[in-house]
C-alpha cells in the first residue's frame, strides 16, 4: 500500500484559512485556534469485537508484520496503540506513569492474559511506533481486548477505548454467529464512532456455500440492530498476512483482504477529514458572518448623519448594559455547575472507590501477613508497611487514570453547554446592532469549540507521608505470636488511614484543577463577548470619525470597505459547501 494522502477537503479549508488571515476584519486569535485544531488532528481507528475473532491478526495483516501476539486462547488483555514512526519501538506505560521501552518480542509478557494475568503488572497501555503507511498522517490503530470473555476487565477496557474511536473496525467471525455481547456492544459503538466497518474474519474456514450463509446471517442481524443495511467484508486476516509476507498476490486475492483495504484506504483519503472540515468550516463561516456584519455596520455608519449615529450608539450602549447582566448570570451559573461537578460527581466517585479499596486491602493485608509470619517481627512490620504503601499507590493511580477521563468528559460537556450560551450572547449583540443599522446578519450555528489543554491528574506523594505503622519496643519484646498479631492490627489501621488520606488528596487535587480549568474557560468565553462588543463598537465609532472627513476621503474609505465586504462574501460562498460535506465512501 502507498502512503495515504489527506489532501482534498482539508486542503480546501486551509486555502480558505489563508485567505481569511489576509483580511483585516477577521479575528486573528480565532483563526489561529482553527488552524491549531486542523494541525493537531489525530484519527483513532479502534478494533473491537468478541474474544478470538482475530482482531490482532487483522492488525498484523494491515501493517504487514507478525507484531501483535496471537493464539488459541483469549490473549489481548491490555490495549495497544499503534502510531506511525520511522523506527519501530514498543513502550509500556504503567499505572504509576512509569514508561519502559521493551523489545517487540517481549510484548506478550505485558499485553496477554498468559504473560500478565489479570494485569498483575499494572500496565495502563502499550504504545508502538511502526513504519506502516496505514499509520501515516495522524492515523493510529488501537487493538482492544475482546469483549465477552471470562475476563471481565477485558470487556471494561474495550468500552473505555470505544470513547476514543473516530472509526471502528468491528470484527466478526465466519465460524461463529453474532453473539448478544457483540450486539450490545455495537449499540454503544454507534454513539461514539463516526464510521463502523464490519469484517467477517476467518472466511477461509468455510466453503463458499457456508460462507454465503454466514455472511447473509451477519448482514440480517446487523440490520436488525442498526435499523439499516450495512456492508460486511468477508476476509481471512491469517491468509492475508501470510500472502503479504511471502509476496503471494494470488493468495492475497484469495484472502479477500484487498476488497476491504481498498474501501478503508478510500475512506482515509476521502472520508476521514469530512466531519472535521465540516465543523471547522462552520466555525469559520460564523467568524466570517460576524466580520461581514462589522464591515456593513462601518459602511452604514458612513451614510447617516452624526446626530442619528449618536442616537444609535446610545441604543447600542443600552444593549451592552443588558449584556453585562447576562455575563454576570453566566458566571454565577458556570461556577455553580463546576462546584457541583467537584462536590458531587468527583466526591461520590472517590468515596465509593475508597470504600471498595479498604475492603480489598483488609483481605490483601491478611493474606500478606499469613504468607510472611515466619519473618522476624521487625522485618514483618517493614514488609507490611511497604506492601500497603505499594497497594494504595497503584490502586489510586488506577482510579486517577479512569476518573481523569471521566471528569475531563464531564467538563467538556459543561464547556460545550456554556460555550453555546456565550455564542448566543454574541449572536444577540450582532443581531441587535444589525437591525439597528438595517444591515444583513447571517446567524451561523456552530458547535461551541473549547480546547481544554489542562489535564486532570494528581501526583502521588513526593516524600513518604508521616503516617506509618508505629511499633513500640514493647510490642517487639512480646512473644512473637502476640507481637505479630498487634503488628497485623496496626497494619490494617495503617491501610485504612492511608487510603482515607489519599482519597482526600485526590479529591483536593482534582477540585483545584477543575477550578483552574473553569476559570480559564470563563475568561476565554467572556473575552469572546468583549471582542464582539469592541468590534461592533469600533465599526460604529469609525463611521463617526469618517463622517468628519471630506467627501473624497469618505468615498475612498467606503470603496475600501465595499471591497473588503466583497472578499468576505466570496469567502463565505467558498465555505458553505464545506459545511455540508459528506463522505461518499
Amino acid at each position: 500500500m502507498h502512503s495515504v494522502s489527506y489532501d482534498g477537503p482539508m486542503k480546501q479549508f486551509r486555502a480558505c484559512l489563508g485567505e481569511a488571515l489576509d483580511l483585516p476584519a477577521m479575528s486573528g486569535a480565532e483563526l489561529d485556534a482553527l488552524r491549531e485544531r486542523a494541525d493537531s488532528r489525530q484519527f483513532s481507528l479502534v478494533t473491537v469485537g468478541e474474544f478470538k475473532r482475530g482482531k490482532s491478526t487483522l492488525i498484523n495483516a494491515l501493517i504487514g508484520a507478525r507484531l501483535l501476539p496471537v493464539g488459541v486462547i483469549p490473549l489481548t488483555a491490555i490495549a495497544t496503540v499503534l502510531e506511525h514512526g520511522e523506527q519501530a519501538s514498543v513502550e509500556v506505560i504503567f499505572e504509576n506513569d512509569e514508561h519502559r521501552e521493551i523489545m517487540p518480542q517481549a510484548l506478550a509478557d505485558y499485553v496477554t492474559e498468559k504473560g500478565n494475568p489479570h494485569n498483575e503488572k499494572r500496565v495502563h497501555e502499550v504504545r508502538i511506533t511502526w513504519p506502516s503507511p496505514w499509520l501515516a498522517a495522524g492515523v493510529r490503530i488501537i487493538d482492544t481486548p475482546g469483549i465477552g470473555s471470562v475476563y471481565r476487565h477485558n470487556t471494561d477496557m474495550a468500552y473505555r477505548y470505544l470513547s476514543k474511536a473516530d472509526a471502528v473496525l468491528f470484527i466478526l467471525s465466519a465460524d461463529q454467529p453474532l453473539g448478544q455481547a457483540e450486539m450490545d456492544f455495537l449499540a454503544d459503538a454507534q454513539a461514539y464512532a463516526g464510521r463502523i466497518f464490519f469484517l467477517l474474519n476467518k472466511a477461509d474456514l468455510l466453503c463458499e456455500t457456508e460462507l454465503t450463509e454466514s455472511l447473509d446471517f451477519a448482514r440480517r442481524t446487523l440490520e436488525g440492530v442498526l435499523g439499516r443495511a450495512v456492508p460486511v467484508y468477508p476476509v481471512s486476516a491469517r491468509m492475508a498476512l501470510e500472502a503479504i509476507q511471502s509476496g503471494d498476490q494470488a493468495l492475497l486475492d484469495k484472502s479477500r483482504f484487498p476488497d476491504f483495504t481498498t474501501v478503508l484506504e478510500r475512506f482515509l483519503v476521502e472520508g476521514k477529514d469530512y466531519a472535521l472540515v465540516s465543523a471547522l468550516a462552520k466555525r469559520m463561516l460564523r467568524i466570517v458572518s460576524q466580520s461581514r456584519a462589522k464591515t456593513q455596520l462601518a459602511i452604514a455608519s458612513l451614510r447617516i448623519s452624526a446626530e442619528e449615529l449618536q442616537s444609535k450608539l446610545a441604543a447600542f450602549e443600552g444593549k451592552l448594559g443588558e449584556m453585562e447582566r447576562e455575563k454576570r448570570a453566566f458566571t454565577i451559573l458556570l461556577e455553580a455547575e463546576a462546584k457541583r461537578l467537584a462536590d458531587q460527581e468527583l466526591t461520590d466517585d472517590a468515596d465509593a472507590f475508597k470504600g471498595r479499596l479498604i475492603g480489598e486491602l483488609e483481605d490483601k493485608v491478611k493474606a500478606r501477613f499469613e504468607a510472611n509470619r515466619r519473618l522476624h517481627s521487625r522485618e514483618l512490620r517493614v514488609d507490611l508497611e511497604q506492601y500497603v504503601r505499594q497497594e494504595v499507590l497503584m490502586a489510586w493511580d488506577g482510579f486517577r487514570r479512569e476518573e481523569e477521563e471521566r471528569v475531563a468528559g464531564l467538563f467538556q460537556d459543561l464547556c460545550s453547554r456554556f460555550g453555546g450560551k456565550i455564542d448566543g450572547m454574541v449572536d444577540e449583540l450582532f443581531r441587535f446592532s444589525s437591525e439597528l443599522f438595517s444591515v444583513e446578519f447571517e446567524v451561523v450555528g456552530a458547535q461551541a469549540d473549547w480546547s481544554e489543554k489542562s489535564r486532570f491528574y494528581y501526583k502521588y506523594w513526593n516524600e513518604p507521608p508521616a503516617l506509618k505503622i508505629i511499633t513500640s519496643s514493647l510490642v517487639l519484646a512480646l512473644p512473637k505470636i502476640l507481637g505479630d498479631n498487634l503488628i497485623f492490627k496496626q497494619a490494617l489501621r495503617y491501610a485504612r488511614e492511608l487510603a482515607e488520606t489519599q482519597a482526600g488528596r485526590v479529591r483536593y487535587d482534582f477540585a483545584q484543577r477543575l477550578d483552574k480549568s473553569m476559570r480559564d474557560f470563563k475568561v476565554a468565553m467572556l473575552e469572546r463577548v468583549d471582542t464582539a462588543r469592541t468590534g461592533i463598537e469600533g465599526a460604529i465609532r469609525k463611521g463617526m470619525e469618517r463622517n468628519e472627513e471630506n467627501a473624497a476621503q469618505a468615498d475612498a474609505h467606503s470603496r475600501e470597505l465595499a471591497a473588503e465586504l466583497e472578499r468576505l462574501t466570496q469567502l463565505a460562498d467558498e465555505l458553505r459547501p464545506m459545511v455540508v460535506l459528506e463522505s461518499g465512501v
